[in-house]
């Protein structure tokens, strides 16, 4: 016990031994003392202090930070004993719990039942419905102190709408991943029960491709006015926002329409003119949530675009004293802790100070500013600051940033990794995109002239791959699967040699690289060490992609990849162009991703999908989702080859051993890996049930799945 009153807790404590090692002693010591004395005392019977001891332990598990220490926690042990049936539960409520009103807050008292009703859950002493079940039955209870208890439990564990926030989102507007994780995420989670929605911009103007999918996708999906605006006013002037709605594959979206803050996705030239898209976005956010009264439980902001919102919704007495903000935890997702400096300005413009465009007091102006450049305003950084938790696309990059992200890192700590995932169906759709193309048909009679003309081919198709010769529908038909599945990505793989223009010949192995042309994709890797890859090792490559518009380093890189068709004819063909990926994923043997930085990475999980064996860099996601492969065994184990090192030398190792297991292992043991590559993707339904336990761990909810 703690003999000294508390000035603190205005009582004295009482303390069982397991809790003690766990406690913190919550009292004022004197600055002349160095010890805080309690008086320890063995009680053989304590029924006679029960109630005291119960109430103390009651105090202290309201404050708990650490979940280990609940079953340390007297007040969560004496309770989960009675979580295994609501006679027990209740009874314990009525003999033990109701009496303690006459001295402890009812607010206490329900946060401690909160508690314990979530770590019991976790801790299996009960079902999480059982449990639900139990609170609904407290709200109808004829005890009125019971029932009161029951109706504030039934509040804190129950559910809302989950919203995410985004620049750029699926079916309407793209410019990288962040659209296909904004509209696969949601649509998962939607799938799983939860109510999942999404704000993003309709965008008028942009390029004629933009233009016309933000058309389309208006059209096809519906979208309709709510008849409601919301407005607000940025430097005294009003922007009016039109709220337009569509029901997409589950998700309630909102689109926002406003001709000059969403002319174009990302535009503006000046750092101002960036701002008041940025801010306007984020109070047309606010504004919308409260106009249709939403009251979500959890607010996703994607990415630095959106990342002003939390900071904005925290720093505004306007939302930050009202009942939906107040009850709502705000979650920022970093996709990319490089894209911060897209989304970081200069203070200072034109001699004009850019902080009064929030339209905040002065003081409230740290939240906004970058971690490392004091006269920035950084909206990543701004983001950081006001969420509850940060959220990244993969564990190994959640790990990363802690310790170096641009200046980030210092504000970095705790932050969750959940995997970025892919559709269950891509390969699916690729075989789909496939089937409709014509590819098959349109090149097979050209590749079987080709191969009847040159003899050593004929000879090695004949004797290892015959059904081949015999057409696509042939092969479709193959009884042994194994062989079937060997045969047909062969011929496929012969087709798109043929139809590429490079030498066909079923022992050369035929890599693609197929990405935004940019330096953090690896391309200079790939330049540097073509000459080992394409004449020393003999490698065939498929390279594509267009480099982002003004990125004068993207377009050198293509301009180097263009080049390489004509230092190694028959082994490698560039497209500096749209491509879609699903026929060279189909047929090609490796998918390269030798990645400067990948936080999560969509593309390796593509290649996965369709059986290619993947050459990465171990960096963030790629870390997380490539398997090496590796002997087991004296079987192969995994589906892919890593390297370290950014540099030349250590991607060439790694297509060296890619290039020797091809040569020393059979057609079966690279079916087998092909296999493990499929069975390795990481799918959305899967990441969604991640999210579900991680955020409503936070929250300490109970949310069966």
């Amino acid at each position: 016990m703690d003999p000294l009153y508390s000035h603190v807790t205005n009582r004295t404590s009482l303390y069982a031994g397991y809790e003690l090692r766990v406690s913190k002693i919550h009292t004022h010591i004197s600055s002349t003392d160095r010890f805080k004395l309690l008086k320890l005392e063995k009680v053989p019977d304590i029924s006679k202090r029960y109630a005291s001891i119960l109430e103390d332990s009651l105090f202290r598990l309201v404050r708990l930070s650490d979940p280990k220490a609940f079953p340390a926690s007297f007040f969560f042990r004496e309770t989960g004993k009675r979580l295994g049936s609501y006679r027990s539960f209740s009874g314990f409520l009525e003999e033990h719990i109701v009496p303690m009103t006459d001295s402890v807050s009812i607010g206490d008292i329900e946060i401690a039942l909160k508690r314990t009703l979530f770590h019991g859950c976790a801790a299996g002493l009960n079902d999480g419905r059982i449990l639900l079940e139990y609170v609904e039955t407290m709200a109808s209870s004829e005890d009125p102190t019971i029932s009161d208890l029951g109706g504030k439990l039934r509040f804190h564990f129950s559910r809302g709408p989950m919203i995410f926030l985004a620049a750029e989102s699926e079916p309407f507007s793209k410019s990288g991943g962040l659209a296909n994780v904004v509209m696969q995420l949601p649509k998962s989670l939607a799938g799983l029960g939860e109510d999942a929605r999404v704000i993003t911009p309709i965008y008028g103007q942009g390029t004629e491709k933009s233009r016309r999918k933000m058309r389309a996708a208006l059209v096809k999906y519906g979208v309709a006015y709510t008849g409601k605006t919301v407005s607000f006013t940025i430097e005294g002037r009003q922007y009016i926002v039109g709220i337009h709605t569509a029901m997409v594959e589950g998700v309630r979206f909102y689109l926002l329409d406003n001709h000059e803050l969403f002319d174009g996705l990302y535009w503006g030239i000046t750092s101002r003119e960036k701002l008041v898209r940025r801010i306007g976005f984020a109070r047309a956010c606010a504004e919308t949530i409260l106009a249709l009264e939403i009251n979500p439980i959890f607010v996703f902001t994607n990415d630095a675009f959106a990342g002003l919102f939390g900071a904005i919704v925290r720093s505004d007495p306007g939302y930050s004293d009202h009942p939906v903000f107040k009850r709502a935890s705000l979650l920022h997702i970093i996709h990319n802790g490089g894209w911060q400096y897209f989304d970081s300005f200069h203070r200072g413009e034109s001699g004009r100070d850019l902080f009064p465009l929030f339209g905040l007091p002065p003081e409230k102006a740290p939240t906004f500013l970058d971690p490392v450049h004091n006269d920035r305003l950084n909206c990543m950084a701004a983001g950081v600051r006001s969420a509850d938790r940060v959220i990244t696309v993969s564990p190994s990059y959640a790990r990363q940033i802690e310790v170096q992200c641009d200046g980030l890192e210092f504000l970095l700590s705790g932050v969750i990794g959940i995997n970025n995932a892919l559709n269950d169906d891509f390969e699916r759709n690729a075989r789909s995109v496939l089937e409709g193309s014509g590819f098959v048909e349109r090149e097979f009679e050209v590749l079987v002239a080709h191969i009847v003309a040159t003899p050593s081919l004929k000879k090695k198709v004949e004797q290892r791959y015959p059904e081949i010769l015999e057409g696509w529908n042939a092969v479709r038909k193959v009884r042994d699967k194994d062989r079937q599945e060997i045969c047909e990505r062969m011929l496929l793989k012969l087709l798109l040699q043929a139809e590429q223009g490079l030498t066909v010949d079923p022992d050369l192995v035929l890599c693609c690289m197929i990405h935004r042309i940019a330096d953090q994709k690896g391309f200079q890797l790939l330049l540097e060490a073509s000459e080992g890859m394409f004449k020393t090792l003999g490698f065939q490559a498929i390279i594509g992609g267009i480099p982002a518009s003004g990125d004068q380093r993207g377009e050198e890189l293509a301009r180097g990849c263009t080049q390489l068709q004509s230092y190694y004819p028959g082994r490698v063909a560039t497209h500096i162009d749209f491509v879609d990926v699903s026929i060279p994923l189909l047929a090609c043997d490796v998918f390269l991703m030798p990645s400067m930085s990948e936080p999560g990475g969509i593309s390796q999980l593509e290649g996965m999908a369709c059986g290619c064996i993947i050459v990465a860099r171990s960096t963030g996601g790629l870390r997380d989702t490539v398997s090496p492969i590796r002997l087991e065994h004296s079987r192969y184990a995994g589906h892919g080859f890593l390297f370290t090192d950014y540099t030349t030398w250590a991607f060439f190792d790694s297509m060296h051993r890619c290039m020797e297991y091809f040569r020393d292992t059979g057609d079966t043991e690279i079916l087998r890996a092909r296999r493990d590559a499929r069975k390795s993707v990481n799918t959305w339904d899967r990441s969604a049930k991640e999210y579900i336990r991680r955020m409503y761990s936070l929250r300490e909810m109970i949310r069966p799945i």
